[in-house]
């Protein structure tokens, strides 16, 4: 089935908008409808080569939608279901996953390589970050959906693809705040927002924002600062 998608032709061209062929889901994946996706600076820095990817490819990290199909073997989700992507999902077999620390997986990144869909012309073309959400629909592995809460809005929850965990796991999982400690948090963009609200919830006594923009005190207060 043809579907509209931002392909990156190579790297440091510019995306072009154009029909790819995107296959039904095969064993162990899942189609999903977006219903919004997050442009994150780490999209800017694989289009220009700072981070390496195999091209063509859709590029397109944070994201969220609705479940078209299923392919054999997925019962975690139906059609129907809304989901978060998830981009790094964790492989659950090498050294990091067996610790437990499953966001060190040092395999989550594997599926970048496949090839996923073609371009009208027959071109392969591979899923940027595995989940490939500049695009009016996807196919990804079933580790990469998370079903969304109820009452959850998409458009909300497809910032919790990259941005709203980046922030919540430099809190938790990096940092490891404890109740009582001081936080600062440099930067009070979208991760920032993120990290200021996660030290929040963390039980931090104080937390201090700092960042070159005026505009950006009053949000980072609402946040927790």
């Amino acid at each position: 089935m043809a579907v509209r998608a931002a392909v990156l032709p190579a790297v440091g061209s510019p995306l072009e908008i154009t029909g790819i062929d995107l296959p039904d889901p095969g064993p162990g994946q899942v189609r999903v409808r977006l219903a919004a996706a997050g442009v994150c600076h780490s999209d800017l820095s694989l289009s220009d080569g700072t981070m390496r990817v195999p091209v063509p490819a859709v590029l397109g990290h944070e994201g969220a939608g609705t479940v078209v199909a299923v392919g054999e073997g997925v019962t975690h989700v139906a059609p129907g279901d809304g989901v978060v992507l998830n981009w790094a999902p964790s492989c659950g077999a090498c050294h990091a996953c067996s610790l437990g620390e499953v966001w060190l997986c040092a395999n989550a990144l594997s599926g970048a390589a496949d090839v996923y869909a073609r371009t009208a012309e027959g071109t392969d073309l591979h899923p940027g970050l595995n989940v490939a959400a500049f695009a009016e629909e996807t196919v990804v592995s079933a580790g990469c959906v998370l079903p969304v809460p109820d009452g959850v809005p998409l458009t909300d929850a497809a910032l919790l693809g990259c941005a709203v965990l980046t922030g919540y796991g430099a809190v938790h999982h990096s940092a490891r705040v404890r109740h009582g400690e001081t936080v600062a948090v440099f930067g009070v963009g979208g991760v920032g927002l993120a990290a200021l609200q996660a030290a929040r919830i963390a039980g931090a006594s104080q937390i201090i924002a700092v960042d070159v923009s005026p505009a950006k005190e009053e949000l980072a207060r609402a946040a927790g600062a």
